[in-house]
């Protein structure tokens, strides 16, 4: 099933473009992450089946984010809601 608001037509392309990450990935260390130094937005995707938005919502309050919006969309809420993501990155950018 899609994001309320993404066409099947988008959703196969969706399926067939992205690709797993990469092995070397996961073998990596962070050791400073940017989260502890930056400033942070979040938002909350409440229909993702992916990540659990409990999670999502215990993992922006654990980066002590300035602003977590909620979006009534599943895990690609980026192309389910461009507007209002759209919209918290500009603000995050202004805010510097």
């Amino acid at each position: 099933m899609s994001d309320p608001g993404t066409s099947a037509d988008e959703g196969l392309v969706m399926a067939v473009t992205q690709k797993a990450p990469l092995a070397s990935t996961f073998g990596g260390t962070v050791t400073a992450p940017a989260w502890r130094a930056k400033p942070t937005w979040y938002p909350v995707s409440t229909q993702d089946r992916m990540i659990n938005p409990d999670n999502q919502r215990r993992m922006a309050e654990r980066i002590g984010t300035r602003r977590t919006i909620e979006l009534d969309a599943g895990h690609a809420s980026p192309a389910s809601q461009p507007g209002p993501v759209t919209d918290l990155i500009v603000e995050a950018a202004e805010a510097g």
